[in-house]
Parts: C-alpha cells; sequence; structure tokens
C-alpha cells in the first residue's frame, strides 16, 4: 500500500474527478458509497483537503486505484536539505487579520514543539529587524506566503523575503505555501504560480464562507505538519 503522506493532495483529486466522470457517478452517489460527506468529497476532489489514511483507503478501494496511477508528491532535494522547526511567514500587514486566525490553526503544532512559526510580529524594539528576518529565512524549513495584491505590491516582500525564501527552496528544499487571500495576479507572477497553493486562485479567503475557510486554515497546519 502507498505511504499515505506521500500522495499529491491535487492529484489525488484530478484522479477521483477523472473516475467519476469515466463512471458517470455524482458526489452524492459516491458519498452513498464510501460513507464520507459530499462536501469532504468535494474538497479532496479540489485538491484542498488531504484526507485521513482510512478515508483515502475507501477512494482507492472503491476505484481500485494502483499504486502507480496514484499521484506522488515530488522529492524535494535533499543536498544540504534545510533542517529545524521554524516556519517563517511572509504576509502584507494589511492582511494581519488573515495572519492571526492561520496562526490559531499553528497554536497546536507550536504547543507540541513540532514548529517554531516565525513572523515579523516577534521583533523586538531595538531589533536589527532585516539581519533577523534574513535569519529566520534561512532557518526556515517551511515558508507561507499569504498572498494578496498587498502582498505582491510590497516592495520590502518582493525585494527582500521572497528571493531568498525561493532559492532555499530550490538550493535547500524549503517548502513553500502559498495562499490566496484576495483576487490578485497570483497565476501571471512566473516565480510563484509554479508553487501549489493551498486553495485555488479564483477561490480566495475573501470569497469563501467561515467553514470553507477553515478548512483551508487547517489543510495549511496539515501540510506544514506532514513536512516534519
Amino acid at each position: 500500500m502507498i505511504e499515505h503522506k506521500s500522495i499529491d493532495p491535487a492529484g489525488f483529486g484530478e484522479l477521483i474527478r477523472t473516475r467519476l466522470d469515466e463512471q458517470d457517478l455524482s458526489i452524492k452517489e459516491l458519498a452513498s458509497e464510501i460513507g464520507l460527506s459530499p462536501n469532504l468529497i468535494s474538497l479532496v476532489i479540489r485538491g484542498r483537503r488531504r484526507v485521513s489514511p482510512r478515508s483515502t483507503e475507501r477512494f482507492i478501494n472503491f476505484f481500485e486505484f494502483s499504486d502507480d496511477e496514484i499521484p506522488k508528491v515530488k522529492s524535494l532535494p535533499t543536498k544540504g536539505a534545510t533542517k529545524g522547526k521554524k516556519i517563517f511567514i511572509s504576509y502584507s500587514h494589511k492582511d494581519h487579520s488573515y495572519l492571526e486566525r492561520l496562526m490559531v490553526h499553528l497554536k497546536p503544532l507550536e504547543k507540541q514543539g513540532l514548529i517554531d512559526p516565525w513572523v515579523d510580529t516577534r521583533l523586538l524594539a531595538g531589533d536589527k529587524w532585516k539581519k533577523e528576518i534574513e535569519k529566520a529565512l534561512k532557518s526556515a524549513k517551511v515558508g507561507v506566503l499569504l498572498i494578496s495584491a498587498d502582498f505582491l505590491a510590497s516592495d520590502f516582500i518582493i525585494d527582500n523575503e521572497l528571493p531568498p525564501m525561493l532559492q532555499t527552496a530550490e538550493e535547500a528544499g524549503t517548502l513553500i505555501i502559498p495562499v490566496i487571500l484576495k483576487p490578485c495576479r497570483f497565476t501571471r507572477e512566473k516565480t510563484l504560480r509554479e508553487f501549489q497553493a493551498v486553495n485555488a486562485p479564483d477561490e480566495p479567503l475573501c470569497l469563501l464562507d467561515e467553514n470553507e475557510r477553515e478548512f483551508v486554515y487547517d489543510s495549511i497546519a496539515q501540510r506544514i505538519e506532514d513536512s516534519f
């Protein structure tokens, strides 16, 4: 049996969608067959939710997926791989409310000692802030990008935070997790669009209801947890 954490959520969702079309099944019919909620299945199909190993097995058994056809997460580079627990969160201060909610979802992982989230709110008066940010970027195992038009318009983010983060992603395997907060030009940014966002660019958090936003925040936490 394929290892659960090695399954690519977006590719797995697309595979399920293809089989539904081939077998002319609706999401409701599939939900009835495998005992999962239609809402959860819809999120899985859209690549926005990684389900538990037991639920994944239900999909695999129902559609009789072979290990070879299940999409795998691409292996990260191992040479000089980044170590540690640091999670660097890059955001525009105008989007602070989204950061606050994300931190609530990351709190259990922080309390367990699994991660050490770093945001610029940790800077104290008198800190040499630029050096502190550079230090955090170099030691980060995961980079979370809270993307909006304000994020993309920030000279500091684009000139100082993104370049070293993208460089460590290429050279040391830092995991980059984009989160689309508001409609913006994410898909037209060559340096960013190659990274798989947690939510679809046409479904930014600002357009989702509260429950759907909570699913996205939980998916971010889950992806981070899986990376460790």
